[in-house]
């Protein structure tokens, strides 16, 4: 094997690749179909954990952290027929509990906001808020409701099947792999949580969940004693009594992802963004849902503007809408929204001038990415060395060298790019117990399929 030899300038390591430039595939003369997403207003301040919610064609946000305080107060805008929005205003009344990463849904007069937490770990929720939403679509005053959860849940999520509530998951002093389930009664109020007997097949935590009809999908998580996502996909189908029958897996995904959203639109799944290890995730993966409950392998799609993790989505008609989230270290006010053509894909139709703009727009961002991660190479292998991972990657032109980087989901063939590190000779890792002729740390890493 092809070892580097130490150089005076890390950046002296590889060569930079160009990426080849994807043409904008005609609908027809005068409009052309856009892969990409348009920009909407955006939200009062940069948040996550917050949970989103559609009623008739208002959107609302609701809770959150802005990482110095937990969000009470909730915003709202109106979707025009043409998809775009409204200025965020503020809605008349706000949580009783300032919370973040809770459930919500909304089934016929009322809205639920379920568990969550109200400072950080230590200040998990097992409380429940319930409002009314008026004929015009805006919401009542919020209650607490007598009915607790049995756990106290963070990052729980939250679906509504055939008159009952099941909050799936989630962080109870441990990763939980439990449901519990309340029923609506006539008038809106809860009856008392009550805890599965089928557990899922995995912990999940910071992952996402849908329904289908009577079934439940529950996909991905994070895999806290390797600290990376997981790509699993399970589903159960409700019996005739409200409960679960033995949860299966299907298809799972191409990506580890954790802190991810998802949605269901026309027969696909969608599993957007979220984080594999430490590293943030732009991508987009759809699976055809089939009538045995399955998943047919997942395909990629349009990603999203940008990486982002632990964020909120909505549909609305034939539109995704995509708000807030993590994106790194920081917090994002972001707003998009993309409309799914007749193959699934996300995009836009425009006239060719916007087309034109739109191309030139992803030319300039994936300049800047390459002038970011100068370094295109493959993995050859991944060593889990304690607090670190070891790679030996590869570059197109056959040398080989060892890098030093973060815990993440890094699989033998995958390429990625990378900013330049610090050479260290003569590495020892006690966990391997192995020393190293020449390693480079390096801390700032991206899939390519990220943005190529």
């Amino acid at each position: 094997m092809k070892i580097f030899k130490i150089v005076r300038h890390a950046a002296w390591l590889f060569l930079a690749f160009s990426l080849s430039q994807s043409p904008v595939v005609a609908g027809s003369d005068e409009r052309v179909w856009i892969p990409g997403w348009r920009s909407g207003p955006a939200l009062s301040m940069a948040r996550t954990g917050h949970a989103a919610l559609m009623i008739q064609d208002r959107l609302y946000l609701i809770g959150g952290t802005n990482k110095e305080r937990y969000i009470s107060r909730i915003e709202q805008s109106r979707i025009a027929p043409d998809g775009t929005l409204s200025a965020w205003q503020y809605a008349e009344h706000e949580l009783n509990v300032g919370r973040a990463y809770h459930g919500v849904a909304h089934t016929g007069r009322y809205i639920y906001a379920i568990g969550g937490s109200s400072t950080n770990v230590k200040g998990l929720l097992d409380s429940v808020e319930r409002a009314e939403v008026n004929p015009d679509g805006t919401i009542g005053a919020w209650h607490l409701e007598k009915s607790r959860l049995n756990i106290a849940r963070r990052c729980v999520h939250v679906v509504h099947i055939d008159g009952y509530l099941y909050a799936v998951g989630g962080f109870g002093g441990k990763l939980l792999d439990s449901i519990e389930r309340a029923k609506i009664e006539a008038d809106g109020s809860l009856g008392e949580w009550e805890l599965l007997s089928d557990a899922m097949q995995y912990a999940r935590y910071v992952h996402a969940a849908k329904s289908v009809g009577d079934r439940l999908y529950v996909l991905g998580g994070h895999d806290k004693s390797a600290g990376v996502g997981i790509a699993s996909v399970e589903w159960a189908q409700q019996d005739d009594e409200g409960m679960f029958n033995p949860w299966q897996t299907t298809a799972a995904m191409r990506k580890n992802r954790y802190g991810l959203e998802a949605a269901i639109h026309k027969g696909y799944i969608y599993a957007m963004g979220g984080i594999d290890g430490q590293i943030h995730l732009a991508s987009i993966e759809k699976g055809r849902l089939l009538e045995d409950g399955t998943i047919t392998d997942w395909q990629p799609t349009t990603a999203l503007p940008g990486a982002r993790g632990v964020f909120s989505s909505v549909i609305y008609r034939d539109a995704l809408y995509i708000l807030g989230g993590s994106v790194g270290e920081d917090l994002t006010d972001d707003v998009a929204f993309a409309f799914f053509n007749r193959q699934g894909d996300l995009g836009y139709w425009g006239s060719p001038e916007e087309a034109e703009k739109a191309r030139k727009a992803e030319a300039r961002k994936l300049q800047q990415l390459q002038q970011r991660y100068p370094n295109r190479v493959k993995v050859v292998e991944q060593l889990h060395g304690g607090q670190f991972n070891l790679l030996l990657v590869e570059r197109p032109d056959g040398m080989q060298a060892w890098l030093v980087v973060p815990p993440g989901a890094y699989a033998k063939g995958m390429t990625i790019r990378f900013a330049d590190g610090n050479l260290y000779p003569n590495y020892y890792n006690p966990t391997l117990k192995r020393r190293f002729q020449v390693v480079m740390f390096v801390k700032d890493l991206i899939p390519v399929e990220a943005f190529e």
